[in-house]
């Protein structure tokens, strides 16, 4: 009994630290991303809504949502977001495709990029992409959750 007990206790510890590095790791991470400043420039009929915009000295992201207003479906469209440094360099491009996009849909979006020393982001919809820039594709809720719900099982399992 008493080896059980003692097995419990290792165990109860190691969970313990797991759980504590988590949560430190997930504060740090969390700590040394800032919000970035961003300029939207919707066009008539299509709304682009900015809901996470993060960055650190490295890389970045853009999170949002995109409401097709109009009354017609829309194709072959990109989601533009250019990153721009504080003397206002252009840093890079990002795209985000519109497919197949019906009336009043919405769709969340999120894009990561790797540029260093970014400082501000303006997103706008265009028509054409430039030649050798990464397309970024949507993230759907489901998809994103059921992933989410998949590694919190494996975490518990291991």
């Amino acid at each position: 009994m008493d080896r059980m007990k003692t097995f419990l206790l290792y165990a109860l510890c190691i969970i313990g630290f797991f759980i504590f590095s988590n949560v430190m790791i997930n504060l740090a991470v969390h700590g040394v991303y800032k919000t970035m400043h961003t300029d939207v420039y919707n066009p008539e009929g299509i709304q682009i809504q900015i809901n996470e915009n993060k960055y650190t000295s490295v890389n970045g992201y853009v999170g949002g949502k995109v409401i097709n207003n109009t009354q017609e479906m829309i194709t072959n469209k990109y989601i533009k977001i250019d990153i721009y440094s504080k003397r206002d360099i252009l840093l890079g491009t990002k795209y985000v495709t519109l497919n197949n996009f019906r009336p009043n849909e919405a769709r969340d979006f999120k894009m990561g990029y790797k540029f260093n020393n970014s400082n501000y982001c303006k997103v706008s919809i265009t028509d054409e992409i430039e030649e050798n820039v990464e397309d970024e594709q949507f993230i759907s809720n489901n998809v994103a959750g059921l992933a989410l719900i998949t590694a919190v099982i494996m975490l518990c399992y291991f």
